[in-house]
C-alpha cells in the first residue's frame, strides 16, 4: 500500500528527475485468499501503524537505480541476508540517485528537499548507501538529513569516501581495488598481449575510475597499448571490440551510461559484447563469471552485501556503528571459465597456482559414473543367471537332457565362484545354493533349501532380513542388506547380500538370484579406524590441536572442530580453501603459499608459523605442520595438516625480545658450552660485530681468555652456574671490540632453566664512561680543593701576617734585648741562653706557619691529624691579642674539660677561628667600649659532636640576610669581599661538620660550628 501511495503521488505531482523511493516490510505474510486481501486492505491503516511501531526502519540509498549491476548484487544480497537473519520485522525503504541518468547537483537538491519533508513521517534507524555516489551523497548531506542516524557505507572503494566520513557513528564494508593487478591477471594467462581495450562508461563515477585506471596502468605503457573506449556510444564500442588487432584483450570495467547518454545494464552490455568480441574479455566482479569473461581476481559484491547485513543487524540491535570494525572485502583466489579458456585456446598451465576452473563440461564417465558402476555390478551379478538363461533359451526346444546339461554347467560355474550364490523361485523359496555357501555354513543342501538357510541367520537380524527380502520380492526390485550369518565353526560373520530379480525371454518373473560376500574383516577395520579417529580427535582436542585436510585435485577443505574454532568458522558450514586462505595475515600469505607449493611439488612436508586475522579483528599466531599423503599409485592427492594456537608464546617471545632490545645494557645468551645463542642491539653497538658474526661463537670472542688473569675462574663462572637464581657477584673484566681495542666492562650472570637445558643470560655494562667520569671527578675535586686553598689564601693573608707578626716581633724584641745586654758589658751566659732559646722557639713557630701556608696552596691532600680544639682556641686567642687591643675589645674564653680530639687540619681550623673572631671585632666597631666583649666557648654534647661558638655584642645580623651569610661574594661590610664566611663554611663542611649563625637575646650575634670527634668522622 505504501508503494502505491508513493506512485500515485508521483503521477499527480509530476515526474521527478530522481527515482522515487519505495518501501516494503519483510518478511511478507502469506495471504490465504482474495477475501483476505480485501479484509487486509480495510485494516491496512491500523496494521501499518502497528508494523511501523515494531519494525526497525532501514533506508537504502542506491547510486544507480534498482537494476544496475554490480550495485544490484550488493543490495539484493544485503536485503535477503538482513530479512533472513534479523529474526524480526524490518521496514525497508529505498531511494535512488539514478546517477547514470541524472548527475546534476540540482537533482540531488530535489531529493534532499523530499527526504527532509518525509523525515517528519518516516525516520530511519539506519541509513545504508550502496555505491560510491550514494556514499558521497549521504556524507555530504548527513548533517542536514541524518545527523543522529547511524550510517553503513556499502559496496564502494574506500578511497571514494571523504576524510572524516567514518568518524561520526558510521562504519564501512567495501573493497580496495588492486588496479595494476587486473593487468597482471591478463598477462599471466596471455603473456603475448599487446593491446588492451578498456571498456568503461561516461557517468561521473565512471569518469573518476577512468582517470584512476589511466594512472594505475601508466607503468605498463611501454609494453601494452591501451585502447580507451569511454568516449564512444555503445554501438561503436561493439564495432571496435569486433575489429581489434591480434594479441588483444578486452578489460570490461563498468558500463552504466555510454558517451551518447544512453543508460545501460552492465551485465547485459557485457553479454552483447561477448557475442561480437574477437578477443577474450576480463572484468572485475565475481557474478560476471559465466557471462563471458575469462576470469582472474574477482571482487565479491554479494559477500559485501551479506557482511554488511550482519553489521546492520548489530547496529539495529543497539551497537554503535562507530564501534564496529571497517571491513575491506578482498578478491577471491583466481577462478576461470573453462568454456572461455577453450574458446580462446588459453593453456590451463598458465593459470596462477590454486586457481579454480568452473563450468567444465563433464565427461561421460563423470556424468554417469554412478550409473555405470551400478549397472556393471548388476551385470556381473546377473551374468551367472543370464548365462544359464541363455543356455535354456537356446536349447528350449531340445530335450531335457540339454536342459540338465545347462543347469549342471551353471552349477559348476556357480560352485567355482568365490562368493556365496543363491537362487530363489517365484514362491520366495530357495532353490539353489552354491558350494561356497554350503562350505561357509557347514550344512548340507537339503537343510538349506526352502527356508532352511534362515536358520543360520543371527536371531537378532532374522526379522529385518526377511522383511527386506519380502519387500524387494513383492516390488520386483533389487536389494542390498547386511546381516550376521553363522559360519561352520559357530562364529557369526557379517555378510552383505545383494539380490536382483530374474526373468525369462518373455518377461515372466522367475524369482531372484543373489550373491553374498563376507565383510567382517572390512567392518572390523572400519570400526578400528573409526575408534582410532576418535582417539586422535580426543587427543587433538585435549592438546587443542586443530586438524585439516586439503584435496589437491578439487581444492576442497575439511576442518576439524578445533580448527574451525581456532579460525572462527561456524561449525556445520562449508569452508572453501579461499575462505581458509583469507584468514591468513596478508603479510604472511606469500611465505605460507610458497611453503605449501614446495611441499606439494616435492611431495614432502612443511612446518611454519604465521598470523591470522579473525572476523573480529583479533590477531593470532598459528603453528602449522603438514605433509602430503599419496594414493595407491604413489601420487600425492591430499595435504594433511595440524594447527595450534601459539599466540601467548609468540607474545611472550616478543615481550622478551622487546625488553632485551630496550635494555640499556648489552645482553648475551649462552649455552652450557659458552656459545652465543642471542645478542641484543646494544652488544652490536658496543663491540662492533653484527649478530650473524657472533651467533655460534664462544664467549671468548667478546671476553678473551687472556684477559681473565685478574679473574681466572670467570669462564667457569659462566658455565658452572648454581641451580637457582642469578649469580649475585658482578665481575669487572676487560672486553675486546672487533677492532681489537680493550675496554672495561661489568658483567652479571643469570641462569635460565629451559627444556633445552640450562642457559646463561649475561648482562654486559660498559664501564669506560663510568671510570672516565670517576677520574674526571677526582681531578676536578683536586682542582676545586686547590682553588679553594688559593681562594682561601687571600682571606688568610691578613691572618697569616698577624700570625707571623707575633713570632717575628718576639724574635726582634729578644734579639734587641740580647744586643743591648751584650753592649752593656754585663755578660750573663744563662740569660743570654734564655734569650736565644726564645729566638729559636719563635723562629720555629714562624717556620711552621710558612710551611702550612705553602701546604695550603700546594696540590695534594691537606695535612690532617688529631687535634684538640681547646688548643686551637688558645692559640688563636694568643694570636689575636694585639687585634683585640687595637679594637678595644676584651676576649673571654670558656673551654670544656676533657674535650675529645678531632681529626683535621689545624691551620685551616685556626683560619676558621681567626675569621670568626675578626668578624666579631669588626661587628662591635660602633659599640661602646664597655660592651665590646667577644666570647669563645667549646662544648661536647656527648653524641660525637663538638661545638665551638664565637659571640659578639654588636648590632646583630641584619634582617633578611641570615640565609645568605655564607654565600660567596655576599657581605654586609662596606669594604668586604664576601669570601670569608664562604671559606669558613667550606672548611667546616670539609671536616664533616656544619656552621650556623643567629642573633642572641640581649644583643649581638653568635656563630657556631660543630665538628665530629675522630671516631665519628665518616670514611
Amino acid at each position: 500500500m505504501n508503494r502505491a501511495i508513493l506512485i500515485w503521488g508521483a503521477l499527480s505531482g509530476g515526474c521527478m528527475a530522481m527515482a522515487l523511493p519505495h518501501r516494503r516490510v519483510a518478511p511478507r505474510e502469506h495471504r490465504a485468499s482474495r477475501l483476505f486481501f480485501l479484509f487486509a486492505a480495510l485494516l491496512m491503516p491500523v496494521s501499518a501503524m502497528a508494523v511501523e511501531k515494531q519494525a526497525k526502519r532501514v533506508l537504502i540509498v542506491h547510486s544507480f537505480g534498482s537494476v544496475a549491476p554490480p550495485f544490484t548484487i550488493h543490495s539484493t544480497a544485503f536485503e535477503a541476508e538482513l530479512v533472513e537473519k534479523m529474526g524480526e520485522r524490518v521496514d525497508l525503504d529505498e531511494v535512488s540517485l539514478d546517477m547514470a541518468r541524472y548527475a546534476d547537483s540540482t537533482m540531488q537538491e530535489a531529493l534532499v528537499d523530499y527526504l527532509e519533508k518525509r523525515q517528519a513521517h518516516w525516520r530511519p534507524d539506519l541509513v545504508v548507501p550502496i555505491g560510491s555516489p550514494a556514499g558521497v551523497f549521504v556524507a555530504r548531506y548527513r548533517d542536514r538529513l541524518f545527523s543522529d542516524t547511524p550510517i553503513l557505507y556499502v559496496g564502494m572503494d574506500g578511497r571514494r569516501l571523504a576524510p572524516g566520513a567514518l568518524k561520526k557513528n558510521a562504519t564501512f564494508v567495501g573493497e580496495n581495488f588492486d588496479l595494476p593487478g587486473f593487468v597482471d591477471d591478463i598477462l599471466q594467462i596471455a603473456p603475448d598481449t599487446k593491446n588492451i581495450a578498456v571498456v568503461i562508461g561516461a557517468s561521473p563515477v565512471e569518469q573518476y575510475w577512468t582517470q584512476a585506471f589511466r594512472k594505475a596502468f601508466q607503468p605498463f605503457s611501454n609494453r601494452i597499448n591501451f585502447i580507451w573506449l569511454d568516449d564512444l556510444p555503445f554501438d561503436q564500442m561493439l564495432d571496435r571490440v569486433h575489429k581489434l588487432p591480434p594479441h588483444s584483450f578486452i578489460f570490461f570495467v563498468l558500463l552504466l551510461r555510454d558517451a551518447a547518454g544512453v543508460t545501460l545494464n552492465a551485465d547485459e552490455a557485457l553479454q552483447r559484447m561477448h557475442e561480437v568480441a574477437n578477443a577474450p574479455i576480463n572484468s572485475i566482479f565475481q557474478h560476471q563469471l559465466g557471462l563471458g569473461i575469462v576470469g582472474g581476481r574477482l571482487y565479491q559484491a554479494a559477500r559485501e552485501g551479506r557482511d554488511a547485513a550482519h553489521l546492520a543487524i548489530r547496529i539495529l540491535r543497539g551497537e554503535p556503528a562507530s564501534s564496529l570494525p571497517h571491513e575491506i572485502v578482498g578478491s577471491l583466489p583466481p577462478r576461470y571459465d573453462w568454456r572461455e579458456l577453450r574458446r580462446w585456446k588459453i593453456d590451463e598451465h598458465r593459470l596462477p597456482p590454486g586457481s579454480t576452473i568452473l563450468y567444465r563440461t563433464p565427461t561421460v564417465w563423470q556424468q554417469y559414473r554412478d550409473w555405470i558402476i551400478g549397472g556393471a555390478s548388476v551385470v556381473v551379478i546377473q551374468a551367472l543367471l543370464i548365462s544359464g538363461l541363455l543356455a535354456n533359451l537356446i536349447r528350449r526346444r531340445r530335450a531335457e537332457r540339454s536342459l540338465a546339461e545347462s543347469e549342471a554347467r551353471f552349477r559348476n560355474m556357480a560352485d567355482t565362484a568365490p562368493v556365496l550364490i543363491w537362487v530363489a523361485g517365484s514362491d520366495k523359496l530357495c532353490t539353489f545354493l552354491n558350494k561356497a555357501w554350503l562350505e561357509f555354513t557347514g550344512r548340507d543342501l537339503e537343510r538349506e533349501l526352502g527356508d532352511g538357510w534362515a536358520e543360520a541367520v543371527h536371531p537378532d537380524d532374522l526379522q529385518n532380513c526377511l522383511t527386506t527380502y519380502e519387500k524387494a520380492f513383492d516390488a520386483r526390485k533389487p536389494f542390498t542388506m547386511q546381516y550376521r550369518l553363522r559360519r561352520h565353526d559357530g562364529v557369526y560373520r557379517i555378510i552383505t547380500d545383494e539380490g536382483v530379480p530374474r526373468y525369462d525371454v518373455a518377461g515372466k518373473f522367475l524369482g531372484y538370484i543373489g550373491a553374498c560376500v563376507d565383510i567382517s574383516d572390512l567392518v572390523q577395520k572400519e570400526t578400528a579406524l573409526t575408534e582410532m579417529e576418535e582417539r586422535v580427535a580426543l587427543a587433538a582436542e585435549a592438546t587443542q590441536l586443530g586438524v585439516w585436510e586439503l584435496d589437491l585435485a578439487t581444492n576442497e577443505v575439511w576442518l576439524s572442530d578445533n580448527t574451525r574454532d581456532l579460525f572462527q568458522f561456524d561449525r556445520g558450514t562449508e569452508v572453501s580453501y579461499s575462505d581458509f586462505q583469507e584468514r591468513v595475515h596478508p603479510e604472511d600469505r606469500a611465505v605460507r603459499n610458497a611453503m605449501i607449493e614446495e611441499a606439494v611439488e616435492s611431495e614432502g612436508s612443511y612446518e611454519t608459523e604465521f598470523r591470522i586475522v579473525l572476523r573480529d579483528g583479533t590477531l593470532r599466531w598459528i603453528a602449522a605442520r603438514a605433509r602430503c599423503q599419496k594414493d595407491g599409485s604413489g601420487k600425492s592427492t591430499r595435504l594433511l595438516g595440524t594447527t595450534r594456537d601459539v599466540t601467548k608464546r609468540r607474545q611472550a617471545e616478543e615481550l622478551f625480545r622487546a625488553a632485551t632490545e630496550a635494555s640499556p645494557s648489552g645482553t648475551v645468551m649462552l649455552d652450557r658450552d659458552a656459545r652465543i645463542l642471542l645478542v641484543n642491539a646494544h652488544i652490536e653497538e658496543l663491540f662492533g660485530y653484527s649478530r650473524d658474526e657472533l651467533i655460534g661463537q664462544t664467549v671468548e670472542v667478546l671476553l678473551p681468555q687472556s684477559l681473565g688473569d685478574q679473574h681466572p675462574d670467570y669462564r667457569s663462572n659462566l658455565i658452572a652456574l648454581p641451580g637457582a637464581g642469578p649469580i649475585g657477584e658482578r665481575l669487572e673484566l676487560f672486553a675486546r671490540r672487533k677492532d681489537g681495542t680493550d675496554f672495561p666492562v661489568e658483567i652479571a650472570l643469570s641462569p635460565i632453566q629451559t627444556p633445552q637445558g640450562l642457559l646463561v643470560l649475561v648482562s654486559v655494562t660498559d664501564l669506560s664512561e663510568r671510570k672516565a667520569a670517576k677520574e674526571e671527578a677526582r681531578y676536578r675535586r683536586e682542582q676545586i680543593e686547590l682553588l679553594s686553598r688559593v681562594s682561601m689564601l687571600g682571606e688568610m693573608t691578613a691572618s697569616v701576617a698577624h700570625e707571623l707578626n707575633q713570632p717575628l716581633a718576639a724574635i726582634m724584641s729578644n734579639a734587641n734585648a740580647g744586643m743591648r745586654f751584650i753592649d752593656s758589658g754585663k755578660f750573663d751566659a744563662k740569660q743570654l741562653h734564655e734569650i736565644l732559646a726564645d729566638v729559636v722557639s719563635d723562629g720555629a713557630r714562624a717556620h711552621d706557619i710558612i710551611n702550612r701556608v705553602r701546604s695550603a696552596i700546594k696540590k695534594g691532600e691537606p695535612i690532617r691529624g688529631k687535634i684538640n680544639l681547646n688548643d686551637v682556641v688558645r692559640n688563636v686567642a694568643y694570636m689575636v691579642q694585639q687585634d683585640a687591643a687595637a679594637h678595644s675589645c676584651e676576649l673571654q674564653i670558656s673551654l670544656a674539660d676533657d674535650l675529645p680530639a678531632i681529626e683535621g687540619d689545624p691551620t685551616q681550623l685556626r683560619q676558621v677561628m681567626i675569621n670568626l673572631v675578626s668578624n666579631a671585632f669588626d661587628a662591635m666597631f660602633d659599640a661602646s667600649p664597655s660592651s665590646r666583649n667577644v666570647e669563645i666557648t667549646t662544648e661536647y654534647n656527648g653524641n660525637g659532636m663538638i661545638s665551638v661558638a664565637v659571640r659578639d655584642h654588636g648590632p646583630g645580623i641584619p634582617e633578611g640576610t641570615q640565609d645568605r651569610l655564607f654565600e660567596q661574594f655576599f657581605t654586609t661590610k662596606e669594604k668586604g669581599l664576601g669570601m670569608g664566611l664562604a671559606i669558613v663554611r667550606s672548611i667546616v663542611e670539609a671536616h664533616g661538620g656544619g656552621i650556623a649563625a643567629e642573633n642572641v637575646k640581649g644583643g649581638g650575634a653568635r656563630f657556631s660550628f660543630n665538628l665530629p670527634t675522630s671516631k665519628e668522622i665518616p670514611a
